[in-house]
């Protein structure tokens, strides 16, 4: 352990940052001023546009592979229709985004009541939630709210609806390419600036993109299903929950672990590991066998167990000497 020397008031300022153990305790990453630096421009800059002109260049086969993957679950799903294609054009560059044409319904009156009751059912089972899943009772009790507002919409308006089923997936589609060509500058804002190594701010942005990638097709047949078998009555909790929300949460799940790696710059503490607590009776000496006179030592006079065995010791030595024994057990 350092020790630390020198005038009163150096002593008092450098003990404010040390640990009990000893060590240095450093600041907080979200309290320490940027340095602009070549390093930073060039992790702020240059590797999101590496990143994002690599997913410009990839979008074509990788629309490919959301195709055969359209193809192949379709007829499994029960969906009617085929797979089309829209083309989302920027500037010189486009992009031709697969989607599904399968329909929706606008909600009978049995939609509406199965609604209803499944929205009082999560709004109770979430009042009822306590402890470790009161998060869940949360959601559940916000997920209820949302719904009622779209039971409530649809109880008093009359068809058609103004979005069909394929321009919602079509539209959740686009949105989610925006989102994989945008990513790495998000990555880069909020994660690159932090004197973390090259290679793991390439890996959070490259975990991001390939885990979007699989997520946006898979999220786009799972609200067209949804919908197709539950009505538009499923739309608006889907879109607003389920739909982009989500695709945002995943950076932040993402986020959070990436920032519980240890960088290799100056900002992590010297002493991060718990201290380990030394066991109260080590091997090398053997445990104590307690005696009456430790259990007196560690017990209050007053409580009911000294008292108790305080009576009975006096009325046993009372009984021995009117035997003509004596205490110790010799006649």
């Amino acid at each position: 352990m350092s020790r630390v020397t020198g005038s009163p008031t150096r002593r008092i300022s450098e003990l404010r940052d040390r640990g009990f153990r000893g060590g240095r305790i450093a600041p907080h990453r979200a309290m320490i001023g940027l340095e602009v630096s070549w390093s930073l421009l060039i992790d702020l800059v240059v590797l999101p546009l590496m990143f994002a002109v690599a997913m410009i260049a990839l979008l074509d086969p990788l629309m490919g592979l959301w195709r055969d993957f359209f193809n192949a679950i379709r007829e499994p799903l029960g969906l009617p229709g085929m797979v089309a294609t829209r083309v989302f054009e920027v500037g010189p560059l486009g992009v031709a985004i697969p989607y599904f044409t399968a329909p929706a319904e606008w909600p009978q009156r049995l939609d509406l009541m199965t609604g209803w009751l499944l929205t009082g059912i999560a709004f109770v089972a979430g009042m009822f939630m306590r402890g470790r899943l009161l998060p869940v009772g949360y959601l559940l009790r916000a997920l209820a709210v949302l719904q009622a507002t779209a039971q409530l919409w649809f109880s008093f308006t009359s068809p058609p609806f103004s979005y069909s089923l394929a321009d919602y997936t079509a539209g959740l589609l686009v949105c989610g390419v925006i989102i994989l060509v945008l990513a790495p500058f998000l990555v880069a804002f909020t994660f690159h600036i932090f004197d973390f190594l090259l290679w793991q701010k390439l890996t959070m942005a490259t975990l991001l993109l390939v885990h979007l990638s699989i997520l946006l097709p898979m999220q786009a047949a799972v609200h067209t299903w949804i919908i197709h078998r539950a009505s538009f009555l499923a739309m608006p909790t889907l879109f607003l929950v389920f739909g982009v929300l989500l695709d945002v949460f995943v950076y932040v799940a993402l986020y959070g672990w990436g920032m519980s790696w240890r960088s290799g710059g100056v900002l992590d503490a010297v002493d991060r590991r718990p201290p380990t607590r030394p066991e109260r009776y080590p091997p090398t000496r053997p445990r104590p066998t307690p005696t009456p006179q430790s259990v007196r030592a560690i017990t209050p006079i007053g409580s009911r167990v000294v008292r108790a065995m305080s009576l009975g010791g006096m009325l046993g030595n009372f009984v021995m000497r009117r035997l003509g024994m004596h205490p110790g057990g010799r006649a």
